[in-house]
């Protein structure tokens, strides 16, 4: 996804703020009122049985989990 961005939606003023798809994983500032934006993942994040609590305290957006097993 080379020279790709996303639209990211601010949660204190609406705006929408283009994200390049490089910045993926990370948090930004908005461009109108600079507040936090969320980060952005727009590729499926793997995560591990440790990792899995961790990252769903700190990710602050819905999440959409998926979970197999090889058997």
């Amino acid at each position: 996804m080379e020279n790709s961005s996303f639209l990211v939606p601010c949660t204190s003023c609406g705006k929408a703020n283009r994200v390049p798809a490089s910045k993926e994983g990370l948090a930004g500032r908005c461009g109108h009122c600079r507040a936090m934006l969320k980060p952005l993942y727009y590729q499926p994040h793997p995560l591990t049985e440790p990792g899995f609590d961790n990252f769903i305290q700190r990710y602050q957006g819905p999440v959409v989990a998926e979970f197999w097993a090889p058997w």
